[in-house]
């Protein structure tokens, strides 16, 4: 159709009086909005750039403009319209007259510009609008010509000339054929003068037209132009909304939904009101507004069926499915997409159901029914190509390629994708190419060859970016963002996503913000930026709940738990982890809660709680067969295999990793077989199968040569190193820790290199060569200080404390792990700050400073209470056992058995086998050192059974060592010897030699016990061999002072000196205290025996300086004990005399502490009855009486007293010891009615002290009883005891009755001593009640046996040990006192009980 000339120009008024001016309605602009042509009189102030011109000057060159245009010479009248606009450029009227004239040239740009110049200074002016409409429709811009001129209809609509113009460019424009018989019948309807009708018409016609811009502005015209009729308004909200969701302005569109609902509620229109739910419910789905979604489709679907209208019920059960598909409510999902199919086949609508098909593979596929989801999509494909429909062929495709991806079959998953982009390409449909690319980079993307799926993602984004659909292209954003996030371009990844999120809040859409908000937290806990992470995932999760998308809540709970995590938040971090797991579950979706397990159990495992942790890993591979995931569930056998290994299950831990071994292999996925095989070596290793787990690390070797993968190649040297460790070749170690060395060169990686140092350095220490070991620690340092890599300093400053340890040299050692812990300060590190602590304190046990190493420990234990996890609380109780060691070392065994009874609760708490063992031995050694005997050989059999469990060699040959050496100490030679003799097989079979020669040791001690002293020095001597064998000086002392022991027993004490002075270099050359205190000592003793007197002094008198300065207080309870022995037998009185004093109030002292057990007090006793009975000899021999009486009667009373308490009551005496002095003696004796008599038996000697009241001692006389019945008394045993054989009754009796004769007591005091009814009596009912009491005891009441002892002694010696009447009375009433009457500190007849005479 040819157009028309357009309008001429109308001519612009000039500045005439307003009576003289003509009324020209179009032109004048409204009188709302007055636009003057001057503000002044004078032109020039007008516009002071322009030319100056009068008023009459500018109105006759406005004249002049007109009148060109009116004699058609435009271009002279566009030159004068120039001039005019130049001296007044606000004037509109001469802009639209402007454009009039261009357009009559034909320069339609130029008249365009000028009718909107025109319509920006004035836009009330209608006259504006209908000069740009013209331009546009010359312009061929028909879209936009017609909404210009329903612009100007909205600013007046009254103007016939805009809506004649509306009405001629509509029918020259393309939409002619479809719009011309809607404008005839409103034509006939006389609706076509109409603004309204008209305005409205064209728009939806414009909209149909895919016009979308200019359809909005024409129908927003229309409801300004305004009706009164309901439904005209309710079918333009309706178009409005159509146009804004085609623009993707859902805000937009769900306000006109909105409205059109309203309207169809108002007229009753339910059919109305059905489209109008529908389209709220897609504008809520597409925010992601699930909520609101599913009650506008429900509404929809309830409207349809009372409608009884298929299509719409069809419509809203697919809307419906799609929703419920989305909230993870896949049962609902899965049966509305089946009543959809339904209604298609009833239809006979084939592509309707075969688009339900589709939606049902969808709905299958998030429930993990792969088999179902292929056949959907199979018949969905079938239909498509039956139809002939390319479209629909292209959509099954994509839907078979997802479906694909989802098993994790991305070559089958890119065939499909690939044969969507050739349909695409064959359509020219590039929506369709669009979404290929989209699943081509998906696929590429999980096969990690992520420059491929770069590439299609940037495809992707170059289409949407063409097409303009920004939804489109957000969702290429975020993909992009995914990919360069993987490659670990954080930055660029976070503009992405950033562009995504824009883009989303642009269009208003929901759901997609929350997913950009998801990818940008993930993208910044991969920067390790957690704070900015939580931050994003929580909006993210605020979304998704508003949203009510659980299926995105479970995973952003899962987000959120990764960043807590990583902040230290553990609690948190365990609350978000089960949310997932919990909300997966409510969904039934599988594939969400095996990453949920997976993810629990990886928490648990970073803590060190593996307990906690496999039951999480057992419950993902119970739903492995469902999910069809091979990687997966390697990567969770792997870890499970991990946490049985650091559990210490190593059998278990080999059955996962044979498990990830084989998956790997049936992916044929080399690196995963390469880790596979790592990890099962390691586990081979800890089974103690070296050669199993030596072709493990072969096997990796070989894989990782293969993948010419050097990490892996250093991992498998340096574990074939380790297993040569184990087997003990050190130097075939050495071998494969310098290959590492020698390919961290190769590859020229520093930290590798660092890595190899550390393990020469170890290798070398491990064999004693320290300089070799400094040295490769020291390189060690300086890499990793190169490299300011502060933990490997850390690492590095350890294993040079290791080697300084290892030499003694503990201040060296001490100042690296002062290094370490300032670095693991600067770290931050609280585990590794509590590790140096650790260390720190067995340095400082190390150098005897216990209670510096006691404060080390218990820093230890603060810092590990800031940590969680299992390994944490392995850590600390192995700081209780370091503290059971310290206390022992102090003496204190009662703080020691209460810190390895911690150790050993943490140890079971944990199962940790090992750890139990090592309490059970702390608590054994700490019974036995307080004496409890029968409780140490409880731990020690326990610890037995702990090593069994073990299956361990070397812990079982330690526990045998310990149980034997106990059996030894108990008397039970015979279980001591098989004991230590399956210790010996055990230490033989493992080619031990350390452990054989502490078996041969311990051997030897027990016959040496039992007298067989030939088969002692065999043992002995084979110690002896053993340690000269192995260079190991401390085994070489201990045996040379074993057999200089056992060749002391056998009297050949020359031979004994030579080996004790062996004994004594080695022990000076190590600078061992211990060792220096117990060989002087053996020195002493046997210089002794050889009457070397004076020798025996100095030896002695060293050893005691000694045992002072280790503050062992027994050892110098004993040596002072043979001091004073030695310094008798050397003449020296005055100084034997000094030293037993000393000795025997030690033994009190030690015997009197509350921790130690009856049995060890008992031992005691003998030892200080000892030391009293050669203390009365020195005392006598310097004619000091009265002092031999008190030190006689402080030798008889205590001990059986205070044993005696404590048996009966289960008390003990807390009164603090107060030994008897003479003058309580003569005091007791001047309470009697007549003479006492006192006997002491003491080494041979019978003494007797006849004591008047008032007199105090009478007469003292001293009998020898004859060599056969005493020892040697100048001699002393290893023990510092002296043991004497008992006589017999009868013979006592006769030397006591010589005694009384010489003493005169029965001629002087006969009645006083002659058996008297009061005595019988008094005799007869302490017969009764010792029988009484010896009747209740046995084995379980007294297991030492001791009471029945005291009962034996008793009957023996009563003739031999009336001191008075009253005296035997509080004696018996003591010993049948009843177990449950206390006897109270304050009782004072404790002090006067005791026997007279005391014969041991």
């Amino acid at each position: 159709m040819e157009q028309s000339p357009p309008p001429a120009p109308e001519p612009t008024q000039g500045p005439t009086p307003a009576r003289s001016r003509r009324r020209r309605e179009p032109e004048s602009p409204p009188a709302s909005a007055p636009i003057p042509l001057f503000g002044a009189d004078t032109i020039g102030q007008r516009s002071p750039d322009g030319p100056v011109l009068s008023k009459a000057e500018f109105v006759e060159k406005v004249r002049q403009s007109n009148q060109a245009c009116h004699d058609g010479d435009f271009h002279t009248a566009i030159v004068l319209y120039n001039e005019a606009l130049a001296v007044d450029p606000q004037n509109c009227i001469l802009y639209s007259n402007r454009s009039a004239a261009y357009m009559k040239i034909q320069q339609y740009d130029k008249a365009l510009d000028d009718a909107i110049k025109a319509r920006l200074l004035n836009p009330k002016w209608p006259k504006a609008y209908f000069r740009q409409g013209v331009a546009l429709q010359y312009l061929g811009r028909h879209a936009d010509a017609l909404a210009a001129f329903a612009s100007g209809l909205a600013q007046d609509p009254k103007s016939l000339q805009l809506l004649v113009g509306m009405v001629e460019a509509a029918m020259k424009s393309p939409m002619r054929d479809s719009l011309e018989p809607t404008y005839q019948q409103l034509q006939k309807m006389k609706l076509d003068k109409s603004p309204f009708v008209v305005v409205s018409v064209v728009g939806q016609e414009l909209l149909t037209a895919g016009h979308h811009g200019a359809s909005v502005v024409v129908l927003e015209a229309a409801l300004k132009i305004g009706t009164c009729s309901l439904k005209l308004r309710g079918s333009v909200f309706s178009a409005l909304s159509s146009a804004y969701w085609s623009l993707g302005n859902t805000e937009k569109s769900t306000g006109y939904m909105q409205q059109d609902l309203d309207v169809a509620k108002t007229l009753g229109d339910q059919t109305g009101e059905c489209r109008a739910h529908g389209n709220l419910g897609s504008a809520f789905f597409s925010k992601g507004n699930y909520r609101e979604a599913l009650t506008n489709h429900r509404h929809q679907l309830v409207l349809a069926m009372k409608l009884k209208d298929r299509e719409a019920a069809s419509s809203a059960l697919s809307s419906l499915g799609h929703v419920y598909t989305a909230i993870g409510d896949y049962p609902n999902a899965l049966a509305s997409h089946k009543q959809c199919v339904l209604l298609a086949k009833q239809s006979k609508d084939e592509l309707s159901e075969a688009r339900e098909l589709g939606n049902m593979g969808a709905v299958y596929i998030a429930m993990g029914d792969f088999e179902n989801a292929v056949q959907c999509h199979e018949q969905h494909l079938k239909i498509a190509k039956d139809l002939g429909n390319k479209r629909e062929e292209a959509r099954a495709y994509s839907n078979l390629g997802s479906a694909y991806h989802y098993r994790r079959n991305f070559d089958k998953a890119m065939s499909y994708h690939n044969y969507v982009l050739e349909l695409a390409q064959e359509l020219m449909e590039k929506a369709i190419e669009m979404r290929a690319y989209a699943g081509l980079g998906h696929a590429a993307r999980c096969m990690q060859d992520l420059e491929r799926a770069k590439q299609y993602h940037e495809q992707q984004l170059g289409i949407a970016e063409d097409l303009k659909d920004r939804a489109a292209e957000g969702r290429a954003s975020s993909n992009l963002g995914i990919i360069h996030q993987m490659k670990g371009d954080y930055d660029t990844a976070l503009k992405l996503h950033k562009t995504h999120l824009c883009i989303a809040q642009e269009l208003s859409d929901y759901a997609a913000q929350g997913r950009a908000y998801g990818n940008m937290g993930n993208a910044y806990n991969a920067l390790g930026m957690y704070d900015q992470a939580v931050k994003y995932h929580r909006q993210e999760l605020q979304i998704s709940m508003e949203v009510n998308d659980r299926a995105s809540q479970a995973s952003t709970h899962g987000n959120l738990a990764v960043a807590y995590q990583a902040l230290g938040a553990h609690d948190r971090a365990l609350q978000h982890y089960q949310n997932h797991l919990n909300i997966a579950r409510e969904l039934r979706d599988i594939q969400s809660e095996a990453r949920a397990l997976s993810n629990l159990g990886n928490f648990h495992c970073s803590r060190g709680e593996y307990v906690q942790a496999a039951p999480y890993y057992e419950q993902y591979l119970r739903l492995a067969p469902d999910l069809q995931d091979m990687e997966g569930e390697g990567k969770v056998c792997h870890n499970l295999g991990y946490a049985h290994y650091c559990l210490g299950n190593y059998q278990e831990a080999v059955k996962y990793y044979e498990q990830d071994l084989a998956l790997a292999k049936d992916l044929h996925d080399k690196l995963s077989q390469a880790k596979a095989y790592c990890n099962l070596g390691l586990a081979f290793k800890a089974l103690l199968n070296f050669s199993k787990a030596e072709e493990c690390q072969k096997y990796l070797l070989s894989l990782a040569q293969s993948l010419n993968n050097s990490q892996a190649k250093f991992r498998a040297l340096g574990n074939l190193g380790d297993i040569f460790i184990c087997k003990k070749d050190i130097n075939g170690a050495i071998k494969f820790y310098e290959q590492q060395l020698g390919l961290a060169h190769q590859v020229k990686d520093r930290r590798l290199e660092a890595s190899a140092y550390a393990a020469l350095g170890t290798a070398y220490r491990m064999i004693q060569k320290y300089d070799k070991a400094l040295g490769y620690h020291t390189q060690e340092l300086e890499v990793y200080q190169e490299l300011s890599d502060l933990p490997g300093e850390c690492r590095a400053h350890g294993h040079l404390a290791a080697v300084y340890m290892a030499l003694g040299k503990y201040t060296m050692a001490f100042k690296c792990y002062e290094e370490q812990l300032d670095l693991g300060q600067k770290l931050k590190d609280p585990s590794l700050e509590a590790q140096v602590y650790g260390n720190m304190g067995i340095t400082k046990m190390n150098m005897n400073v216990m209670e510096e190493a006691i404060g080390y420990f218990e820093q230890q234990l603060a810092m590990l209470q800031q940590l969680s996890g299992n390994e944490s609380v392995l850590d600390r109780g192995r700081a209780y056992g370091n503290l059971g060691d310290c206390y022992e070392a102090l003496g204190d065994y009662e703080e020691a058995i209460k810190y390895y009874e911690q150790y050993l609760s943490v140890a079971q708490s944990l199962n940790r086998m090992q750890d139990q063992a090592k309490a059970y031995r702390g608590l054994g050694n700490g019974h036995r050192a307080m004496g409890s005997l029968q409780q140490a050989l409880v731990c020690f059999e326990k610890r037995l059974v702990v090593a069994h469990e073990l299956g361990e060699a070397f812990n079982k040959a330690q526990a045998y060592g310990e149980l034997g050496s106990l059996h030894s100490q108990l008397g039970n030679y015979e279980q001591a010897i098989s004991c230590l003799e399956r210790q010996l097989n055990i230490a033989r079979d493992m080619k031990d030699r350390a452990l054989e020669s502490d078996a041969a040791c311990g051997l030897g001690g027990v016959y040496q016990q039992m007298g067989e002293y030939d088969t002692a020095l065999q043992y002995h001597q084979l110690d002896l061999q053993i340690a000269e064998e192995t260079n190991n000086p401390t085994c070489q002392g201990r045996a040379y002072g074993n057999l200089g022991l056992t060749y002391e027993s056998l009297g050949t004490f020359e031979r004994a000196v030579v080996y004790q002075e062996q004994h004594l270099s080695i022990a000076a050359q190590m600078n061992d205290l211990a060792a220096k205190t117990v060989s002087y000592s053996s020195l002493g003793r046997t210089h002794h025996a050889l009457q070397n007197y004076s020798q025996a002094v100095m030896y002695l008198q060293e050893g005691l300086r000694l045992a002072e300065q280790l503050g062992r207080r027994e050892d110098e309870a004993k040596i002072r004990h043979g001091l004073g022995l030695s310094l008798w037998a050397s003449g020296n009185l005055e100084e034997a005399q000094h030293q037993l004093y000393r000795a025997s109030a030690l033994f009190e002292t030690i015997r009197h502490e509350a921790q130690l057990s009856t049995d060890y007090k008992l031992s005691l006793f003998d030892l200080q009855t000892s030391s009293y009975q050669a203390l009365q000899r020195v005392l006598v021999s310097l004619g000091h009486h009265d002092e031999a009486l008190a030190v006689a009667e402080r030798g008889r009373t205590r001990a059986f007293a205070d044993l005696l308490v404590e048996r009966q009551t289960g008390q003990q005496d807390s009164d603090p010891y107060s030994p008897v002095t003479i003058d309580q003696i003569l005091e007791m004796v001047n309470g009697q009615r007549g003479l006492v008599l006192y006997y002491s038996l003491a080494a041979g000697y019978l003494y007797s002290w006849l004591l008047a009241p008032g007199a105090g001692i009478v007469k003292f006389h001293e009998h020898y009883l004859g060599e056969n019945t005493v020892e040697n008394s100048s001699d002393f045993q290893a023990s510092s005891s002296v043991t004497l054989p008992t006589a017999t009754g009868s013979a006592l009796e006769q030397h006591i009755a010589s005694v009384r004769e010489a003493l005169g007591v029965e001629s002087h005091y006969s009645r006083a001593c002659a058996s008297s009814e009061t005595e019988s009596e008094a005799g007869d009912i302490m017969d009764q009640q010792f029988e009484e009491m010896n009747n209740k005891l046995n084995s379980v009441t007294d297991p030492t046996g001791f009471l029945r002892m005291v009962r034996r002694n008793n009957l023996f010696n009563r003739d031999a040990t009336r001191f008075a009447e009253a005296w035997d009375w509080a004696w018996t009433h003591v010993l049948a006192l009843p177990t449950s009457q206390p006897v109270k500190a304050g009782d004072t007849y404790l002090h006067q009980v005791m026997q007279a005479v005391v014969i041991n």
